[in-house]
């Protein structure tokens, strides 16, 4: 039954449409479903005021104050004629003063400012100081070079091309955009459409691997560089790229996200999907972004759940990372990126509406003015009296604080303060998609705004009415006669064009894209697709079923690991349970098994060291533990009960220092409560262990899973478990296989399944 949308009209004045007696069924993001309807505590930041004041004293060359100006003239840079610019990549980033900094944070903050409507032509002609005209592209460094990491050498490529997307008449932005996207189909050839690696050196011809990570969502990025040149060229070449791009993520059987890219795949396959009729696989592709399931990043996805009491669902990042670890640039390049997937695949519009909903109001955890001063890590600094810098990332929980706006750079010496313009001035794209309305957290969310692709389009809103009755808001069509057509139900709005307050009536949970087609035109209608005067109003109106694609079947190659049921009388007969054997990283001599054994309760583990360790680094204090981790001797559990049957908010860790004087509880873990822990042996004799137990109930509410605990705790039932040992230095830190960074995926062959068993 069609849901109904109903507008204070009068009479018809042009043909209804007739064919539509359903509306779009909407997909199903899995890590969103996670997510509430409603955030608590909810308060919808003004964000382009924000973004307004962060562009007012970003680009201040005459800012007073504490490390400020953050933007200064560079003489002499390559490419230019006249002076260049440079912006630091943090506030108190004195080591970049007077350079050109990172095209990464500097040219996002030129986009942001422009999605939002402020003019930057002056400083948009200033970024050919990051062309590297040996290599073709972009690169993040002036006179810097490709081979280190794929993300680096390509977000500035694709941040780049947006800039030229939005100014038409710049002709050097031009060419340039077409000559990265030329660079990068030598680098298709070259790579054999296998993105497999950590870099591609454009000098040389050949991809790079550091033997420590990959990054195979380069070709997710890859794909949309080349889509848009088609689009904007109309040559062959550039959309037989695309589609060589796109094609080495459809034949992945794993989550390919290392850092922000895959989004990009994401909506190039929406896109073509919808204009050309393909057939990509664009439900998978969206998951990717959200689900925490790449085996190249560990963690690495969609926030969900309240820290310290505070909704931070939506918010992207890691998280694993101390238990959650989320970061603005990932946050709002993501949310600009995938927002356009709704008007390309109506499915999409309640989960994506939900998600930037909760992403929204989450994202003012960023700045300065919301959190206590005791949770932030710069409050100090008072050279941005109006807020408008971000913090770099906003951790779960930092000496015993929850949530904690920090960063990497004050800690690791890189700047003074952790307040990023490097991730910061990406907030224009927020502050260009979201707006309010006169429901609070009823927002219209402009599909246009960041969808840089050079092809036509009518102003689209996304509309989604969270709550669990009836609302009704108003949104100014403008001054000109419009006839608003609703992309999710199929269907005009109005019997005839009207202008100006339109009411829009909505159901609890409907979504509506809210298109303003022109009052005069013909509807065409030509397969799913209607189009008027040439310009498509809607992609898929339900005139022609479309068979799904059937999901890609996941082999699971990882290694069960017994665990057995404990005795009646309590006693754990641990020859009865498998074990799970470590081994320490890059010539650590220290090897451990894991043990783990169950009852309704609990799950029990033991862990004996069985060689010993390179050299005695034991952890002095639970609170060193906290802090610093990867610099002691110490083991990381991690607990994957969903394995990807069905989504977790947390995929719980647990950190467990060895000890030599039988200390109790020296562990800590932001997900797990009452975790009981003992130690016995020294290290002198090699001979220490680990023992404790995990109550199931505090399990269970720490994956926060929206299954019964009962689907959990039974016999046959799987836990995915990558265990890590730390021999005394990161450097010395491994999973099962060896790898230091990448924990293995679940699934692959140095993944480790705990399998309950009755016995």
């Amino acid at each position: 039954m069609m849901l109904s949308v109903f507008a204070i009209v009068g009479f018809c004045a042009f043909p209804m449409v007739a064919w539509a007696q359903t509306s779009t069924p909407q997909a199903s993001i899995s890590r969103v479903d996670l997510l509430p309807d409603r955030p608590s505590p909810y308060a919808l930041r003004n964000w382009k005021q924000t973004a307004v004041d962060f562009d007012r004293l970003a680009f201040d060359l005459n800012a007073k104050g504490q490390y400020l100006p953050s933007v200064w003239r560079v003489p002499h840079v390559s490419n230019l004629t006249v002076p260049g610019f440079g912006m630091p990549s943090y506030v108190g980033g004195e080591d970049s003063r007077g350079k050109p900094g990172e095209a990464i944070g500097a040219l996002g903050a030129i986009l942001g400012a422009t999605a939002v409507g402020i003019d930057k032509r002056r400083w948009v002609e200033l970024t050919p100081q990051y062309f590297n005209p040996r290599e073709g592209t972009v690169l993040n460094n002036v006179d810097g070079s490709s081979g280190s990491s794929f993300w680096y050498e390509l977000l500035p490529g694709l941040t780049f091309t947006q800039l030229a997307s939005r100014y038409p008449d710049w002709e050097r932005g031009r060419v340039i955009s077409q000559r990265i996207a030329d660079a990068w189909i030598g680098g298709i050839d070259k790579l054999h459409g296998d993105f497999d690696h950590t870099s591609y050196d454009f000098i040389r011809g050949k991809p790079v691997d550091n033997k420590q990570w990959t990054e195979p969502d380069a070709a997710a990025g890859v794909a949309y560089l080349e889509l848009f040149q088609a689009l904007r060229t109309h040559q062959a070449k550039y959309l037989v790229a695309a589609h060589q791009a796109l094609a080495s993520m459809q034949e992945r059987d794993t989550n390919p996200t290392y850092e922000v890219l895959t989004a990009y795949g994401a909506v190039t396959a929406a896109f073509l999907n919808a204009e050309k009729g393909e057939r990509w696989d664009v439900t998978r592709f969206v998951n990717w972004c959200f689900n925490p399931t790449s085996p190249t990043r560990s963690g690495w996805g969609m926030i969900a759940g309240k820290w310290g009491g505070y909704d931070v669902g939506g918010l992207m990042g890691s998280t694993s990372d101390g238990g959650g670890y989320a970061f603005a640039m990932n946050t709002f390049v993501n949310a600009a990126t995938l927002a356009p997937i709704a008007r390309y695949d109506s499915r999409f519009s309640a989960p994506l509406a939900k998600w930037l909903l909760n992403l929204s109001n989450a994202s003012r955890l960023f700045y300065r003015d919301v959190l206590p001063a005791d949770h932030q890590s710069s409050f100090d600094w008072k050279g941005d009296p109006n807020a408008s810098i971000a913090y770099e990332a906003l951790r779960r929980t930092w000496d015993g604080k929850s949530p904690y706006a920090s960063g990497d750079a004050k800690r690791s010496g890189w700047a003074k303060e952790d307040f990023g313009l490097y991730g910061g001035g990406y907030v224009g794209l927020l502050a260009a998609l979201v707006h309010p309305t006169d429901v609070p957290m009823i927002l219209r969310i402009d599909l246009r705004a960041t969808d840089f692709l050079p092809a036509k389009a009518y102003p689209t809103d996304l509309i989604w009415n969270p709550y669990d009755s009836v609302k009704t808001i108003h949104v100014n069509l403008g001054t000109d006669e419009v006839r608003p057509y609703d992309a999710v139900s199929h269907r005009f709005l109005t019997v005839r064009p009207t202008k100006g307050q339109f009411a829009l009536r909505l159901h609890s949970k409907q979504s509506v894209q809210l298109i303003r087609v022109p009052s005069e035109g013909r509807i065409v209608l030509e397969g799913n697709k209607t189009s008027v005067l040439g310009v498509a109003i809607d992609f898929n109106n339900g005139r022609v079923p479309i068979s799904p694609i059937k999901p890609r079947p996941r082999h699971d190659a990882s290694l069960p690991v017994r665990v057995s049921r404990v005795a009646e009388d309590g006693v754990v007969d641990w020859s009865k349970s498998g074990t799970i054997p470590l081994t320490g990283g890059e010539g650590s001599t220290m090897k451990a098994d894991v043990q783990f054994a169950w009852n309704d309760q609990f799950l029990f583990f033991r862990i004996q060291q069985n060689s010993p360790a390179t050299q005695t680094i034991e952890a002095p204090s639970l609170a060193e533990l906290q802090k610093h981790w990867w610099d002691f001797e110490d083991v990381v559990l991690s607990f994957d009960a969903g394995r990807e049957s069905f989504a977790v908010a947390n995929v719980p860790e647990l950190t467990l220092a060895w000890n030599s004087h039988g200390a109790r509880n020296v562990c800590f873990s932001p997900d797990l409560e009452g975790v009981q822990v003992s130690t016995t042996g020294t290290a002198s004799e090699a001979d220490r262990t680990i023992s404790g137990k995990i109550a199931w109930k505090a399990f269970y509410r720490a994956i926060g899973a929206h299954v019964p605990l009962s689907q959990i705790v039974r016999p046959g039932s799987k836990i995915g478990c990558q265990p890590m040992m730390v021999d005394g230095t990161f450097r010395r830190q491994a999973y099962v296989g060896g790898a230091r960074f990448t924990r293995p995926s679940g699934f692959d062959s140095n993944s480790r399944t705990l399998v309950l068993e009755e016995r």
